[in-house]
């Protein structure tokens, strides 16, 4: 009697044990879907990182261009930029004297008289040539002056002052003490700074320049 007792009362564990581990597994798995469907609602909600974001390309619209100067641009917002045509300078500029003052830097001119004293006085033979950017015999001596460069790059100072004074420092006082009041105007310097040559109203005579400038080498 005491045996059978025994035997039933192993059964009713045994019972227990698996009803018990059943309820474990049941608990567990109810656990492990709440935390993926959490884990699911947390990358649904989660917001983009800056990589990721589609940053739409800001159209702009051509209002003009000017071939080998410079062209003009409307953004949706009605601001003005400004792009460089000349001397392959990049990026967009904001307003037009700021286009024009790094391409008249970029060029070389010069209005500031102690700057162009520093240049005069280099111990160099020197060109002062009067500019304006609306000279038209100015624009027809670019070819001439560009061929004087090359021929004397190491021997010669050549520098541009603009007479009309726009974009860069005063004027005034360069203009006044070389006497320039006309554009285009030609003057030669020695190597002492003292005039030798001086053209005024007329296209730069590349002969008459070179043969200046090949007596005072």
């Amino acid at each position: 009697m005491f045996y059978k007792k025994f035997i039933l009362l192993i059964l009713l564990i045994f019972l227990f044990i698996c009803c018990d581990n059943q309820n474990l597994n049941q608990n567990e798995e109810i656990t492990v879907n709440r935390n993926t469907k959490s884990t699911e609602e947390i990358l649904i909600s989660k917001p983009e990182s800056e990589s990721q974001k589609v940053i739409p390309q800001v159209e702009k619209k051509l209002i003009r261009k000017f071939e080998n100067d410079f062209s003009e641009w409307e953004l949706p917002n009605g601001q003005k930029i400004y792009k460089d045509l000349r001397y392959n300078l990049e990026g967009d500029f904001k307003t037009f004297g700021e286009l024009r003052t790094t391409q008249y830097r970029t060029r070389g001119i010069i209005t500031d008289f102690n700057e162009v004293q520093k240049i005069v006085n280099s111990g160099k033979p020197t060109i002062l040539e009067g500019w304006s950017e609306t000279c038209i015999y100015c624009k027809m001596s670019e070819v001439v002056l560009n061929d004087l460069k090359t021929e004397y790059k190491e021997k010669v100072n050549f520098v541009t002052i603009d007479v009309a004074n726009r974009y860069l420092e005063d004027v005034t006082q360069t203009v006044k003490f070389y006497n320039i009041i006309a554009t285009p105007t030609y003057i030669i310097l020695d190597k002492n700074g003292e005039e030798v040559y001086r053209s005024v109203g007329y296209s730069a005579n590349k002969d008459i320049l070179s043969d200046m400038l090949s007596d005072l080498n």
